[in-house]
């Protein structure tokens, strides 16, 4: 357990013998794998690689002096960096304006460079939806946990010069030249000091913006308690429950 990395090895492993893996699972008449789960291999090496590089130097029994450890760590986060996802990707716009369009992050998060290009993204987004009719539902203000909060913190401070220190954009960017409905919507967005979801309600155009680029991500959390609970009800002594009481006794517990 404590060499993990020796499984990103025997990963590196078998995309090395890709071919004839293939090969075998025909004679074994076993399933092959599909092609997006070896490119989650393929992906999964890529960026574990520099970690597990890392750690082989850090943990080899010939010259293991401290003095190895900052180089290292200097290199790991150099590598890293490399590896990580180009904003400018078309692939990543949808993260994009998922984030930009949700008050508690805005553009607290983008990268220096990153700044006028995300920034133009966005603004184009709004103009798509100046002659669309605002979305009549309420976004549901859910208070984040005070952890969520001190881990998002991080966002705003200015720990190296590669991200933005600041968590609104500065009154002195705006572009005087934007006079349409969408534009000012956006930029009066963008300088609020409001983190709150129910702030989106000021703003029809980036509201419309944040219902559909943010889709709520799956979590198998729920699904966990449910098992739990359905424990609990299914003791000994209901060892007759028929599966239709059993669902709707889970399904009031679940309701509590």
């Amino acid at each position: 357990i404590t060499r993990w990395n020796s499984k990103y090895d025997a990963t590196q492993k078998v995309l090395i013998h890709k071919k004839k893996l293939d090969i075998l699972f025909d004679v074994l008449k076993l399933n092959k794998l599909k092609p997006n789960e070896w490119l989650f291999l393929e992906e999964n090496c890529l960026l574990l690689k520099p970690l597990s590089n890392s750690l082989d130097k850090l943990q080899r029994e010939k010259n293991s002096y401290l003095g190895y450890v900052a180089p290292t760590l200097i290199v790991l986060r150099k590598l890293l960096i490399q590896s990580s996802n180009d904003l400018s990707n078309a692939k990543s716009k949808d993260f994009i304006l998922a984030s930009i369009s949700h008050p508690k992050f805005k553009m607290s998060w983008v990268p220096v460079r990153y700044i006028s290009l995300c920034k133009e993204l966005f603004l184009n987004e709004c103009n798509t939806f100046k002659d669309g009719n605002s979305v009549s539902e309420s976004a549901s203000d859910n208070a984040d946990s005070d952890s969520s909060d001190e881990f998002y913190s991080n966002l705003s401070e200015n720990l190296t010069t590669s991200f933005h220190p600041s968590a609104d954009v500065d009154s002195a960017e705006i572009d005087t030249s934007v006079s349409n409905t969408a534009g000012v919507e956006a930029l009066k967005y963008l300088n609020s000091k409001k983190k709150e979801v129910m702030s989106l309600n000021d703003v029809p155009i980036v509201k419309q913006i944040f219902f559909k680029y943010n889709t709520t991500l799956p979590s198998s959390a729920p699904v966990e308690r449910l098992f739990s609970k359905a424990i609990q009800m299914l003791t000994p002594r209901r060892n007759r429950l028929s599966d239709d009481v059993f669902e709707m006794l889970l399904c009031c517990k679940s309701t509590e």
